[in-house]
């Protein structure tokens, strides 16, 4: 698993403390379920129009974007599958890591750069290759957007475009 799950209050921080396409980038894959609202600089790319090529692109548009955060209705399967394929993308655009020459001597020299490419290329999640993050964060809205406009639909800040009919039958 190449992300992880981060709560409302998470993302909520990011996105009133940070400016979107520099801190963090929200990525919405709902499909026709995306009417009656959204998170504010949300990149659509609705997981039915995914392709190979779209998905190359958008690791290259959001090259430097320390954490991008993938949702969709209630990021069950649409928000985790992107924030995966995403991931995936994304180590593969990473330049490969070296394998360490086992022919050259260990001096006192080799041991330190030895130890300073190991410091360099860790992973904190253990299920990420060593050397293949890319610097980035890759995280899925805990419970998606319904839960998410349930929460925030009178900010302003955390919500725009909402639609209160296509959410009648679902109010906190």
């Amino acid at each position: 698993m190449n992300y992880r799950y981060a709560n409302h209050d998470e993302v909520a921080e990011l996105v009133r403390n940070g400016k979107a396409g520099k801190d963090y980038a929200v990525v919405d894959v709902r499909d026709d379920d995306y009417r009656g609202g959204n998170i504010p600089g949300a990149i659509r790319a609705p997981s039915e129009e995914r392709t190979e090529q779209s998905v190359t692109d958008l690791v290259q548009q959001l090259k430097g974007v320390p954490k991008v955060v993938f949702h969709c209705s209630l990021s069950q399967v649409r928000g985790p599958k992107a924030a995966r394929i995403y991931a995936e993308a994304l180590a593969a655009s990473q330049p490969p890591v070296p394998a360490p020459d086992s022919s050259a001597s260990r001096s006192s020299d080799t041991t330190a750069q030895s130890a300073a490419d190991s410091a360099r290329n860790f992973s904190p999640n253990p299920y990420l290759p060593t050397g293949q993050t890319g610097g980035q964060e890759v995280l899925v809205l805990r419970d998606g957007f319904s839960n998410w406009q349930g929460l925030y639909r009178k900010d302003p800040l955390l919500v725009e475009n909402f639609d209160s009919q296509i959410w009648q039958d679902y109010s906190p």
